[in-house]
């Protein structure tokens, strides 16, 4: 990858990993022994977990993210046209062209940056807060502590979601 590929929305990508490491790391050394694993919609544990094995299933689907999200620029490269699914057979027939593959990688590859940013923040919030109720002894949690960041994110990846389909980014140029 070139310099060019460390773009705002790839550095967001790297400090929210860094911020999950850094919950991931702190639950494990400073977290309680149980935590818990299932909380219904009301703030009801109706599951409670070793600490190892919430971390070792937060810590997989991270890892997943890392991979899938971190990597993508590379990734994007090596996926077929064929396998591009765009709105509009003109927009597809211009973003596959040779000329144009490479900007059309490098454009998604920070949106996907972005959207992996938000994604690992979440998870971050979802395990500190999850181990900060499983700590403080309540017999249920509020239910907003989940709900509220959980509606943001669908939110702000239905709205991006939305700009990157019918928005200025991917208009064709000719």
């Amino acid at each position: 990858m070139t310099d060019s590929s460390w773009s705002a929305q790839r550095w967001s990508f790297v400090l929210a990993a860094a911020v999950f490491a850094s919950v991931w790391v702190a639950v494990a050394v400073a977290g309680p022994a149980r935590i818990a694993g299932h909380i219904d919609a009301a703030g009801e544990v109706t599951r409670w977990d070793s600490k190892w094995v919430v971390l070792a299933g937060l810590g997989a689907v991270g890892l997943l993210f890392v991979v899938i999200f971190g990597f993508s620029g590379p990734l994007l490269a090596r996926l077929p046209a064929r396998a591009v699914n765009l709105p509009g057979r003109r927009r597809k027939e211009y973003w596959m062209r040779a000329a144009h593959r490479a900007e059309f990688n490098r454009l998604m590859a920070e949106d996907l940056e972005l959207i992996g940013a938000a994604t690992m923040l979440l998870l971050a919030w979802l395990l500190a807060a999850t181990t900060l109720f499983s700590a403080s002894g309540e017999a249920s949690m509020n239910g907003w502590a989940f709900a509220v960041p959980l509606v943001v994110y669908v939110l702000a990846l239905i709205g991006y979601t939305v700009y990157i389909a019918v928005g200025a980014r991917y208009r064709v140029n000719e």
